[in-house]
């Protein structure tokens, strides 16, 4: 293959970048940064067409994410940024890709890895729609799924763009469907998961693959702790811009969604709460979650028996063409209940849930953040954001889990105690009664490949049920 375009682009990039593609040293860019740019024609795009077709798709005025990233990655810089969920990063990596794609080069020139095949399946059709008017093609690869058309696509030299997830990934390069050598960007969506102890011996597999120093690194997140920071320095050696959005380096639940919590006496009390939110509430569209396939299922079984409405489940273990089915249906509004895990939580762009009731109290305390953000999602037809409301069941004995949660987003969840839950039930940071543990000491994640779940110890409560189909909205 002549690499000549290759040089040539690069050395323009070097040029417009004043001597280097990389950033060499500069601040967090912060919400209140001069360079306000109030339309996507106020950016310098190397395709001109660009805004047109961002316009044509009811993209015109950038968010604050967007406007920040997007000027950075087009001169070539690697970007760290972290914004609240829903608020257009997908859009804020996808258009700089783009408009960098030479689509009369035969070969992969970007590949963006995901933790989830929902994120994937969801930002390859972002990309896709960017890139059509471009003829540039996207292919997503997951597991899950035979390898036949993913191989196909890889096979015929014509895929410019791949999102994947990173086992599938290694696979097909392990057979030799992927060369590497002509990737020029490489992105992280949700970044965080990609660099904790689950994903990050298959990233830093792929990492020892790619041309280091011809490699522009995008990494966007809702969380991003100093843990990743240490990982993400590491990778792009030190190069980079990081960009925060929000009042404060560490707001990171938007705040149009109204948070909640019921402290019930204990894990026996839950599903009695949540039988009385579901009829007070009376959701319009609703993401259930649980920690454990268990609980989905017994959830389901519960609240199917319990009311006329259907209601479906989707956890780690659900084929990829029925979750596919479930999350398109939930989309459309022909389901409006759903129960998941966490590999709900991720990415999942769905306009208009109502409502998001966290069941179990995550382990973790980031997990939180991404689950509340699937409701208040951003509106792409007018970019504001809808008011939506989280909900959050828990017993007293999780009340130090919940302290966690409320010290990352630095706000204390209001409360609203069962019958029988003693007020001096607090999360109170000052209460030792609750062993107060300061967030950035809680241990992250251990992380699983392709949305797999934790199946927690002493699940009690769910133990004797099994997944049986029980209406035809199943799949």
């Amino acid at each position: 293959m002549d690499n000549s375009k290759w040089k040539d682009d690069h050395a323009r990039q070097r040029r417009e970048s004043h001597g280097s593609p990389y950033h060499d040293g500069m601040p967090a860019i912060h919400a209140g940064s001069d360079n306000v740019i109030h339309s996507f024609y106020d950016i310098k795009w190397r395709k001109k067409e660009l805004p047109r077709v961002l316009e044509t798709m009811r993209f015109v005025t950038p968010t604050e994410v967007q406007a920040k990233a997007i000027p950075l990655a087009l001169r070539g810089q690697n970007v760290v940024a972290q914004s609240k969920t829903g608020t257009g990063k997908t859009l804020a990596f996808t258009a700089p890709i783009i408009d960098k794609i030479d689509p009369s080069v035969k070969a992969v020139q970007a590949v963006v890895l995901v933790p989830t095949r929902e994120l994937c399946l969801q930002d390859a059709e972002t990309m896709r729609a960017v890139g059509r008017p471009f003829k540039i093609n996207v292919l997503e690869i997951y597991g899950g799924v035979e390898y036949g058309k993913q191989k196909d696509g890889l096979s015929h030299g014509e895929i410019a763009i791949v999102v994947a997830t990173p086992g599938r990934l290694i696979d097909l390069y392990k057979q030799n469907y992927l060369d590497f050598s002509t990737v020029r960007t490489v992105v992280l969506d949700e970044a965080d998961r990609m660099l904790d102890m689950g994903f990050f011996p298959d990233i830093e597999y792929l990492f020892g693959k790619l041309p280091h120093d011809r490699v522009q690194m995008l990494l966007f997140s809702a969380t991003i702790f100093q843990e990743i920071l240490e990982s993400i320095h590491a990778i792009t050696r030190g190069k980079n811009t990081i960009i925060r959005i929000g009042k404060n380096e560490d707001e990171f639940v938007v705040d149009e969604i109204e948070q909640v919590k019921y402290v019930v006496l204990d894990r026996n009390h839950k599903y009695g709460m949540l039988k009385k939110i579901i009829q007070e509430e009376k959701p319009q569209h609703c993401l259930i979650f649980t920690n454990t396939i268990s609980g989905v299922e017994f959830l389901e079984k519960r609240l199917t028996e319990d009311f006329r409405f259907p209601i479906l489940a989707m956890t780690g273990n659900v084929s990829q063409k029925r979750r596919e089915r479930i999350i398109n249906d939930f989309k459309a509004h022909k389901i409006h209940h759903l129960i998941a895990t966490d590999v709900a939580s991720r990415g999942l762009d769905i306009p208009n849930i109502t409502h998001v009731i966290v069941y179990d109290v995550p382990q973790y305390a980031e997990n939180y953040i991404h689950r509340v953000g699937r409701t208040g999602r951003l509106n792409q037809a007018d970019g504001t954001v809808k008011r939506g409301k989280a909900i959050m069941i828990c017993a007293q004995n999780e009340l130090m889990s919940v302290a966690r949660i409320e010290e990352l987003i630095h706000k204390e969840i209001k409360t609203i105690r069962a019958p029988g839950v003693s007020e001096s039930a607090s999360t109170n940071r000052d209460n030792p009664q609750f062993g107060w543990q300061s967030a950035s000491n809680v241990p992250h994640s251990m992380g699983h490949q392709d949305g797999q779940d934790d199946d927690g110890e002493g699940d009690d409560e769910y133990s004797g049920y099994s997944y049986m189909p029980r209406n035809p909205f199943r799949y």
